[in-house]
């Protein structure tokens, strides 16, 4: 399975879950059992408009959450999921490419209790690896070239394990019809498992979370 599928895999698994929670508030409103962990569950005020006290507040309503980000743990370009365990506690999964390769990683985040602007770190597992014969453009990425020598990477046959820590800031939209955006910035920290290299990097993105 290329990476091409796999990619293709995660967007309709994150497609999947999206149709699944909006069937689950349907059957909620209809008084079809009680509300799961997929179920689109909102907070309105006196007058019908969706309102979070807090970026801890919409995470307790809002549990799932998708979006794209570009530079960090998944390189240079990269799709992820975002599950809120509870307010304060996520898991990440994402899927990544680059000019001739693929990513993978999970990680683990911590919310800090804010409003609008809120801080996070990140913590978790990334893996790196060739996805294509055609090397020509695998040495522009500045992170590889950090890790492996230009004939390693001119082969078409690498991976490698990176530990991932990062610092992060996130706008959250906490009212209105766009409740649930999210805009974020962090700070990245790569360490690569087997010879200890320490790549600094860092990443932006946009979640929404429903």
């Amino acid at each position: 399975m290329n990476f091409t599928t796999k990619l293709t895999l995660v967007i309709g698994l994150v497609v999947s879950m999206s149709v699944f929670a909006q069937t689950s508030e349907m059957n909620s409103t209809d008084g079809g059992g009680a509300e799961s962990f997929f179920s689109k569950n909102q907070k309105f005020d006196d007058e019908g408009i969706e309102l979070y006290n807090s970026n801890l507040d919409l995470k307790r309503h809002k549990k799932i959450g998708a979006g794209i980000s570009v530079g960090g743990a998944g390189g240079a370009l990269g799709l992820n999921s975002e599950l809120n365990l509870d307010a304060e506690n996520a898991l990440v999964v994402g899927l990544g490419t680059g000019p001739n390769y693929g990513s993978f990683n999970l990680l683990y985040k911590r919310n800090l209790e804010s409003n609008y602007l809120s801080p996070y770190g990140k913590l978790g597992y990334s893996k790196w690896f060739s996805a294509s014969k055609n090397t020509s453009s695998v040495g522009s990425s500045d992170i590889l070239r950090q890790i492996f020598s230009e004939q390693d990477l001119k082969s078409g046959k690498f991976d490698t394990d990176f530990m991932v820590t990062s610092l992060g800031a996130e706008y959250n939209q906490l009212e209105g019809e766009y409740s649930g955006v999210n805009f974020y910035g962090e700070l990245v920290i790569l360490t690569e498992i087997k010879s200890a290299k320490v790549v600094p990097t860092g990443a932006i993105g946009i979640t929404y979370f429903y």
